[in-house]
């Protein structure tokens, strides 16, 4: 299989999967906020239900923005400036702007320098969704475990970070036990993408291929193909 490409995803597919992202954030954003309301013993509103949706809708749409408009071709420099606002580092900062605003009227920068630190470990998450979802070649389940982890250890160093700066958000348990409900369920998801895009079915003659799964088909030649033989 060098040098062949994985199935190409077409655009319909492309918005499908997009929403069902978006559905899955906007489903495990307030499962988040139960979660901590529960575990600090809290009682639940639905204006915090609410901003936990906003918040899970806000990661997943700026991630399949950023995605979609890469295929636009962009110039380097735009193409850049996207890729941050993607990162981890973007999205956290984001979203803690978002939330803040909605919930104190104001941003305090304690709070954005928070979100910088608890990024870091949240970058590992991203790396860990790619490798349950698998891109389009099939993923690995088991990388669920370590979006879990990542996931409540951001949510712990935020809270702590939070607290050093003077705000005490939650308590640091409370905030990592909200994380890993977060990580369960969009993690669940990407799992099982990667699932369906493992079902992958290759068929060549004289290193003429086409690859298929679920979401595409990409046709080529693999001028290894004699080797590949060997």
């Amino acid at each position: 299989m060098d040098d062949v490409k994985h199935p190409a995803i077409n655009i319909w597919t492309f918005f499908a999967l997009a929403a069902l992202d978006i559905a899955a954030n906007a489903a495990a954003g307030p499962a988040a906020v139960a979660t901590a309301a529960h575990v600090n013993g809290s009682p639940l509103t639905a204006r915090a239900m609410q901003i936990g949706a906003i918040a899970g809708v806000t990661k997943s749409g700026v991630l399949a923005f950023v995605e979609f408009v890469g295929y636009a071709g962009l110039p380097t420099p735009a193409w850049i400036l996207l890729v941050l606002v993607a990162s981890s580092f973007g999205v956290c900062v984001l979203i803690t702007a978002e939330v803040s605003n909605l919930v104190l009227g104001d941003t305090p920068s304690p709070l954005l320098i928070a979100a910088v630190v608890a990024a870091i470990p949240l970058a590992g998450e991203c790396i860990g969704i790619y490798q349950s979802a698998g891109g389009l070649q099939g993923g690995n389940p088991s990388s669920q475990l370590c979006i879990i982890g990542f996931d409540a250890l951001g949510g712990y160093v935020f809270a702590r970070m939070a607290h050093n700066g003077g705000y005490d958000i939650c308590p640091y348990n409370v905030a990592a036990a909200a994380g890993a409900v977060y990580g369960v369920i969009t993690g669940f998801f990407h799992t099982i993408i990667g699932c369906m895009a493992g079902f992958t079915s290759y068929e060549s003659v004289n290193g003429h291929y086409t690859v298929r799964n679920v979401f595409g088909e990409t046709q080529g030649y693999n001028p290894n193909w004699n080797s590949n033989l060997a």
